[in-house]
């Protein structure tokens, strides 16, 4: 939060009274409390940071008679006269605390100087403007910065609440038409293989956003994620026509929504500071029994694309060629299968430390929430 933003407050004192002159223009809803020990004054005007809401404290070096002074509010400032209360004389200030106030300076015109020392009051107010000034930029530059969380909280939550929508659609059509009605695979294929494409495109944001430190989260995980599932989707599964009417791609993109289902909701309470205990308990856990199976139908998915693979060739490369090197899509395949089956366990492994992290006690459960994206 922002400091309270103070007016500019002149002030000027002769044996019996002190005068006091507020720099705010078409002031608004004034609230003065003035007692015999200080001066609380808050409202609503123009000043040094345009219209806001200003306020000052002050506490007097010595008592004041309240019954005996005044104020009076014009469109360009706010005047007061405060009786000193007791003998006649002159304070050597005007607080009761010694600490200098950047927005509380000598009124000039009102306050008679000899020669000695107005090279000295000069100097004085040239430092107050100075101080005022960085004062008004220090307000500017948190203003800004609140400004700019305030719009990654919405980008966040958006772009989250979308990835839910998209995924809320792929799984409960495929549960709906393909595994209540029996609707082949290839119908249902067409039906969903847009939003779905969309969805995996746009997760690359999750990647680029921990590299832009929108997210306080590391890229690597993201990345891992979002280069498996599109080469899966894009390359294996799009790349090969005879595999649209496979049923394993059912039961792998409805791993890979309810997986989403409990994912986005999660990140999208914690882009605006907000916790649901049984969203959190999901996001925790019901990776458990979904991450293998997810494991499991990549890898049915990939063995099963490798008859239609080794049959067409498509994306081989046989030599001799231009650049004298080879690749063959079904070795490739098979590459990948291992790559699941090693790299699965240390995945398996990450999230259960995120869960004991979370929930291996009733202390750490209480840990105030933090903006991420990936754990």
């Amino acid at each position: 939060m922002a400091a309270p933003l103070h007016p500019v407050v002149f002030w000027a004192q002769k044996a019996e009274t002190v005068t006091l002159r507020v720099d705010l223009k078409d002031v608004k809803d004034p609230e003065i409390d003035l007692t015999k020990e200080s001066l609380t004054f808050k409202v609503i005007g123009v000043g040094a940071a345009g219209l806001n809401s200003y306020q000052f404290t002050l506490n007097f070096y010595k008592s004041v008679d309240p019954e005996g002074s005044a104020f009076r509010i014009t469109d360009r400032e706010v005047n007061f006269v405060l009786m000193k209360d007791g003998p006649s004389e002159e304070w050597t200030r005007l607080t009761l605390s010694e600490e200098k106030q950047p927005w509380l300076k000598i009124d000039f015109d009102k306050l008679t100087v000899d020669d000695d020392s107005e090279d000295e009051e000069l100097r004085r107010k040239a430092e107050f403007e100075e101080e005022q000034l960085k004062q008004i930029q220090k307000q500017l530059t948190e203003s800004e910065a609140e400004a700019y969380t305030d719009l990654k909280k919405m980008y966040l939550c958006v772009y989250n609440f979308l990835q839910f929508i998209g995924y809320s659609y792929i799984f409960i059509y495929l549960t709906v038409n393909f595994v209540i009605k029996g609707q082949g695979m290839r119908q249902a294929y067409s039906k969903i293989i847009l939003p779905l494409s969309v969805c995996q495109v746009f997760a690359v944001l999750e990647v680029i956003n921990p590299l832009l430190g929108i997210v306080k989260t590391g890229a690597m995980a993201p990345l891992i994620q979002f280069t498996g599932r599109n080469m899966v989707l894009f390359v294996v599964i799009r790349g090969e026509d005879r595999m649209v009417g496979e049923p394993v791609l059912c039961y792998l993109f409805l791993i890979w929504s309810s997986i989403e289902l409990v994912r986005y909701p999660f990140y999208m309470l914690c882009s605006i500071g907000q916790e649901s205990m049984i969203i959190s308990w999901l996001r925790y856990t019901i990776w458990i029994p979904l991450y293998p199976a997810g494991f499991l139908f990549e890898i049915l998915s990939l063995w099963t694309a490798i008859p239609f693979y080794e049959a067409s060739k498509k994306y081989n490369l046989e030599l001799p060629n231009a650049w004298n090197v080879s690749f063959d899509m079904t070795t490739f395949l098979y590459i990948w299968i291992v790559g699941i089956l090693s790299a699965s366990p240390m995945m398996m492994s990450h999230m259960w430390r995120q869960r004991q992290k979370r929930f291996g006690s009733k202390k750490k459960s209480a840990l105030k929430i933090k903006t991420y994206y990936r754990k």
